[in-house]
């Protein structure tokens, strides 16, 4: 039975707290969701009115500064299955190489937004999201067989 709840905690972990990958994408309105995942994390923080409208104004910026990048990322991701399907390593090494650099400058736009974001955050809030990216990552990264469960976790 207790291996049946940790798993059942682990799935709930991973739905819930995916959202805190999704948080700097999709906060507040600013992605595809209408701020589902933002909603969530709102409710979760407890946000003021305040702190959501200046989240809100980070991560609109973060998206609007990555949007070239997004579409520049999309032709090498085309241009990389083109090079696939004609087999051309040269081209493959390179375009594989620009895809690398793109999504790493994505991850820094979301980094540094919630980055930003954190610091509006007050302690109790910090450390609620700690608390959600620790069970995120827990849940995404379970102890190999023999290993013992990190601190604070049951068998």
């Amino acid at each position: 039975m207790s291996s049946f709840r940790n798993k059942f905690a682990a799935w709930t972990a991973v739905a819930a707290l995916g959202a805190a990958s999704l948080f700097a994408a999709q906060t507040f309105g600013g992605g595809h969701h209408h701020g589902g995942m933002g909603a969530f994390l709102s409710n979760y923080l407890n946000l003021t009115a305040a702190q959501q409208t200046q989240a809100k104004s980070i991560f609109q910026g973060a998206r609007q500064s990555g949007q070239p990048i997004r579409q520049q990322l999309r032709q090498t991701r085309a241009s990389l299955r083109a090079a696939v399907q004609s087999n051309n390593a040269a081209q493959i090494q390179q375009l594989a190489t620009s895809e690398g650099s793109q999504v790493g400058q994505l991850a820094a736009i979301r980094s540094t937004a919630m980055a930003k974001v954190y610091q509006i955050l007050t302690p109790d809030q910090q450390q609620k999201l700690n608390e959600l990216q620790q069970a995120r990552q827990a849940a995404h990264h379970p102890p190999a067989a023999g290993q013992a469960p990190a601190a604070g976790t049951q068998n």
